[in-house]
C-alpha cells in the first residue's frame, strides 16, 4: 500500500480548515487491491453561530453516504437542514423543512395550530423514500401575539415526507405534525399510554408523569429484532404531588415501543414496553459514572445549574438527564443521554448499554455505564447524537458546545457544533469492545474522518 502525506487542501466549516493528513490509494500489485480514501482532521467546532442540539441523519444516495444536518432554530422558527459528504464540510441547503412563514407573533402555523420554541429537532429514515421528522415544540390552538417562554409545557410532535429535506407536514397531509403517542380515534387504550399533549399545558394530568411526553425525542429501529423505539424526556409534577417525586425531582428518560407497521404511534397495547433508562437521582448509576475511569469524577452532576448552583424547585433538589439517541453495535444497544442543567459548566454527556432495549432499564443487573464527553476548562458538552462515518466502520458523536464563562456573566450562552470521535475498548471482563472511552473534548478538539474516494 502506497501512503502520501497532504496538506491543508479541504475546506472546512468550522474555525480551522480541515486537513487532509492521509491519503491511500490502492497498491496495484495487492491481489485484492482496496478502495482508495483519504483521511482529512479538523479542529472542532465543525460549525459556528448558534446551532444547540444537532442530529445529523446519515443516508445512502447514489450508493455513496450523505449526511443531513437539523439543530434547533428558536422561537417559533422553521428548521433549517445542512448537507455534507464528509462530516466536516457543510452546506445549507435553500429551503427549510416545514417550508412555512412564520405568523407576526414569531410562530408557525401548520394546519390549524401554531407552534413555538421548536428545538431538537430529527429526521429519521423509515424506508428508500420515507423519512420523519421529529421535534419538540409548545403547540397551541391559536396565533401568538408573540411566543412565550418555555415553561415545561411542551410536546414532542411528527410529521412525513418523501424527501430527507421535505418539506414536512405537506399541505396533502393535513393531520400533521401528529402529537406523538398511540393514534387518536383508533386506539381506546391512548390515555393509559405515553403520549404528547394536544396543545401546550403543565403538569402531568393527574396520571404518571413518564406517559407524558415533553422533549427531545429519537426514535430508533433495533436492528438485532426489527421493533422500533422512541425515547424522549418527561418531567415531575411541579409543584410535587405524589411521595416518589419528593425524592426524584426533575427530568427523566424514558423508551416506549412504538407500532412496527406505524413508528409514527406508540404500540396500541397495554403490554407496549416502557423503559426507565435514566433516573437524574439515582446513586448507583452516579456512582458507575464516578468511578469509571480515573478521572470521571470531575465536573459530574445531574443537578448544577448556571451559576453552579444546585438546583431546588419546591424545596426539593431538581435533577436533569435529557437528550437521548440510541446506537446498535456489535450485539450492544447503547443510550446516549446528557445531564445537569444545559447552561450549567457541568452539562456533559453520559451511556448506558446493554444487550437488549429492555436490560437499559434503571436497575438493571445486565447493564453496563459510563462517562463519555466530560467537561473542562470552562466548556461543557451535550446534547446530541450517533453516527456511522463515510468508512462505513467509525462511529462519531455530533453534539453541541457551550463556553459557560460568558454564558453565566453576560447570558451569551450560544452554542456551536462539534464532531467527537466514539471509540471502544475492551476492558478484559468478558464483554469485548463493549466499553465507551472517556473523553474531554476541551483538551483535544481534534477529529479526523475517513473518506472512500
Amino acid at each position: 500500500m502506497k501512503r502520501a502525506w497532504l496538506l491543508a487542501l479541504a475546506v472546512g466549516s468550522g474555525s480551522e480548515p480541515a486537513r487532509l493528513v492521509q491519503e491511500v490509494v490502492p497498491d496495484a500489485r495487492a491481489a485484492e487491491p482496496s478502495p482508495a480514501a483519504a483521511t482529512y482532521e479538523a479542529i472542532n467546532p465543525i460549525l459556528g453561530a448558534d446551532r444547540p442540539d444537532p442530529h445529523i441523519l446519515r443516508a445512502v444516495e447514489g450508493g455513496r453516504p450523505a449526511y443531513y444536518l437539523t439543530a434547533t432554530s428558536g422561537s417559533g422558527a422553521d428548521i433549517p437542514v445542512l448537507r455534507s459528504n464528509d462530516l466536516l464540510t457543510w452546506k445549507q441547503l435553500p429551503k427549510k423543512l416545514l417550508d412555512r412563514p412564520t405568523t407576526p407573533g414569531g410562530s408557525t402555523p401548520l394546519h390549524g395550530r401554531h407552534y413555538c420554541n421548536v428545538w431538537a429537532p430529527e429526521i429519521v429514515q423509515l424506508g428508500p423514500s420515507s423519512f420523519m421528522l421529529q421535534f419538540t415544540a409548545t403547540r397551541f390552538a391559536a396565533a401568538q401575539p408573540s411566543c412565550p417562554g418555555t415553561d415545561e409545557d411542551s410536546g414532542v410532535y411528527v410529521a412525513w415526507s418523501d424527501k430527507p429535506t421535505g418539506p414536512f407536514a405537506r399541505d396533502d397531509r393535513p393531520g400533521e405534525p401528529f402529537a406523538t403517542g398511540a393514534r387518536s380515534g383508533s386506539c381506546a387504550l391512548r390515555e393509559r399510554l405515553p403520549r404528547s399533549l394536544d396543545v401546550a399545558e403543565g403538569d402531568c394530568k393527574g396520571g404518571p408523569c413518564h406517559q407524558i411526553m415533553r422533549l427531545d425525542s429519537t426514535v430508533f429501529r433495533d436492528e438485532a429484532d426489527g421493533r422500533w423505539w422512541m425515547a424522549y424526556a418527561w418531567y415531575t409534577n411541579s409543584p410535587t404531588k405524589v411521595a416518589w417525586e419528593a425524592s426524584n425531582h426533575g427530568e427523566h428518560v424514558n423508551l416506549v415501543e412504538l407500532d412496527p407497521k406505524d413508528p409514527f404511534a406508540v404500540r396500541c397495547d397495554a403490554a407496549a414496553a416502557q423503559v426507565n433508562v435514566v433516573n437524574a437521582h439515582d446513586p448507583v448509576l452516579k456512582s458507575q459514572l464516578q468511578n469509571g475511569c480515573e478521572r470521571c469524577g470531575e465536573m459530574l452532576s445531574f443537578s448544577r445549574g448556571r451559576f453552579d448552583e444546585e438546583m431546588v424547585r419546591d424545596g426539593h433538589r431538581w435533577g436533569v438527564s435529557e437528550a437521548p439517541s440510541l446506537l446498535r453495535r456489535n450485539g450492544w444497544v447503547y443510550a446516549f443521554f446528557s445531564h445537569s442543567a444545559w447552561d450549567s459548566a457541568f452539562y456533559a454527556v453520559s451511556w448506558v448499554a446493554a444487550r437488549t432495549v429492555e436490560e437499559l432499564a434503571t436497575g438493571s443487573p445486565t447493564r453496563i455505564s459510563g462517562r463519555y464527553l466530560i467537561p473542562s476548562n470552562g466548556l461543557s458538552f451535550g446534547h446530541g447524537s450517533p453516527v456511522l462515518g463515510p468508512d462505513g466502520r467509525s462511529h462519531y458523536y455530533v453534539h453541541h458546545r457551550l463556553q459557560h464563562g460568558a454564558c453565566k456573566a453576560t447570558g451569551a450562552c450560544a452554542r456551536d457544533v462539534w464532531i467527537s470521535p466514539l471509540e471502544f475498548e475492551d476492558r478484559g471482563d468478558g464483554r469485548g469492545d463493549a466499553w465507551i472511552k472517556p473523553r474531554f473534548p476541551a483538551e483535544d478538539p481534534k477529529v479526523r474522518v475517513t473518506v472512500p474516494a
